[in-house]
This record gives structure tokens, C-alpha cells and sequence, in this order.
């Protein structure tokens, strides 16, 4: 098993868990690791700190955790932007569904009515049948198929007026940007960070744990032990809950997609 299976099986693992069930495992990781460890540590003779060993503790502590914090700060912000992108695509192809499904309505051949059938037909199926799927950044070959016989009869259209004519051009247009927004939400569902920054991170809460094992034990010793892993454990859990938009309890939801589905119900020909 290599270490990208690793890590998917990982965070296929952990995804099943509940936000506050992640936070909460976080948090005990990192008390292990930034609290108890150190302690452990000291108790073996060569750990044991001493005066110098808490000055070089004191001049490496700064850094690494301003580090840390850019780093934490900066994936943050990455995990959200990713987020943000994948929720605009739903809501850029929920919407050009509905406005392709407007430009049937008013082209005014009764023909047009089966198509808008299906159409209705292959929302229903991105929500039911392809959405689970995007947990593994796959498409379903139902939703695949579905518009494929859609993008079909569209390209059969034959207009009869210049009206028609004009709206056809537009129809196969918002076909081809429908089919596109398909294609780029299915392609952004792996969208995640790297396993090199989550090397990095580990690399650095193992860095801190070293350094926390060079201070001589004293109330503010302790008391910081306990605020340090507690910050670092919340804040890594928040990056874990954003970071792959289609996985969890945070995951993005096919909310657009229901609303189009009910204007569709209602809209009248």
C-alpha cells in the first residue's frame, strides 16, 4: 500500500466522522503530542532539560510556531478558496440548466416538450445518482448517458422561423457551457491540497514537540502546553473539515440544483 492510499484511506476514514468528532480527535492528538509526549520525554535522563537547553528552546520556539501559523494560516485560506470555487461551479451549472431549459420553454414547438422531459430527467439524476459519486471524483454513466440523448435531439432541432432560428444558436450554445459545467464539476471534485503540505505540517507539530521538551518544567510551562496543542488541534481540524469540498458533514450540497428542479416543475410552456 503506498502512501497516497494511505492517505485516502485516511480521509475516507476520517470523513465519516462528525466536525465535532474531528475537532475533538485533533485536539487529543496533539495533547499527546505537544503535551505528553515532552513530559514522557524528559523523564529519559539524556531529554532531561536543563538552563541551556531552555534558552535554545526559547530561541527555536518563536520561529518554528510563526512558521506554523503562516503555514496553517495560508492552507487555510487555500482550503476555503477551493471551496468557494467548487460551490460557484454547482451554482454556475445549476443555472445554465435553467436558463436552457427557459430557451425550450419559449422556442415554441411543441416537439421541445419531450426533451425538457429529460432534461428535468437528468437533474434529478445528477442529485440522486452522480452527487454521491463525486466523494471518489467520479461522474455516473447514467447522468453520462442521459445527456448524451439530450445533446442529441437538441443538435436534431429543426427551426421553422427566423425566431426559432435565433433561439436555436442560443439553445446549442447553453448545451455546450452545460455539458462544460458537467465536465469542470466532476474534474474539481479531487480538488484537495497536496500530501506534501500535510507532510509539512506533521514535520513541524513534531518539530514543536522537540522544542517543548528543551523547557524546564514551570507553571507556564504547563499552562502553555495545554493552550498550544489545543489552538494548533482546532485550527488543523478546520483545515481537514474545508479541504475536500464533497467529503464530510461540511460537504457542498446540490441546494442549487433542488431550486432549479422545482422551477422546472412549475415553469409553464
Amino acid at each position: 500500500m503506498n502512501i497516497s492510499t494511505r492517505e485516502n484511506a485516511f480521509f475516507n476514514w476520517i470523513y465519516k466522522k462528525s466536525n465535532v468528532q474531528i475537532l475533538l480527535m485533533l485536539i487529543l492528538f496533539f495533547v499527546a503530542l505537544l503535551d505528553l509526549m515532552p513530559r514522557v520525554l524528559q523523564a529519559i535522563p539524556i531529554f532531561a532539560p536543563t538552563q541551556d537547553s531552555t534558552r535554545l528552546g526559547l530561541g527555536l520556539f518563536g520561529s518554528i510556531i510563526t512558521l506554523s501559523g503562516l503555514l496553517i494560516g495560508f492552507l487555510l485560506n487555500q482550503a476555503q478558496s477551493n471551496f468557494r470555487e467548487v460551490q460557484t461551479l454547482v451554482s454556475q451549472e445549476a443555472g445554465r440548466i435553467n436558463n436552457l431549459d427557459r430557451l425550450l420553454t419559449r422556442f415554441g414547438d411543441p416537439s421541445i416538450a419531450p426533451i425538457r422531459i429529460e432534461l428535468f430527467e437528468y437533474m434529478n439524476s445528477i442529485v440522486n445518482d452522480e452527487w454521491v459519486l463525486l466523494q471518489k471524483g467520479e461522474g455516473s454513466s447514467k447522468t453520462h448517458m442521459l445527456w448524451r440523448g439530450i445533446s442529441r435531439k437538441l443538435m436534431s432541432i429543426e427551426p421553422q422561423t427566423n425566431r426559432q432560428t435565433a433561439m436555436y444558436t442560443d439553445i446549442i450554445k447553453k448545451s455546450e457551457e452545460v455539458a462544460e459545467s458537467r465536465e469542470a464539476r466532476i474534474e474539481r471534485s479531487n480538488i484537495r491540497l497536496p500530501g506534501l503540505f500535510w507532510i509539512v505540517i506533521l514535520i513541524c507539530m513534531f518539530a514543536l514537540m522537540g522544542i517543548n521538551t528543551l523547557f524546564l518544567p514551570s507553571d507556564s510551562f504547563f499552562l502553555g502546553l495545554k493552550i498550544l496543542p489545543i489552538t494548533m488541534g482546532a485550527l488543523i481540524s478546520l483545515l481537514v473539515i474545508t479541504d475536500q469540498p464533497f467529503k464530510g458533514q461540511n460537504a457542498v450540497q446540490p441546494d442549487a440544483f433542488y431550486k432549479i428542479i422545482e422551477s422546472i416543475k412549475t415553469r409553464k410552456e
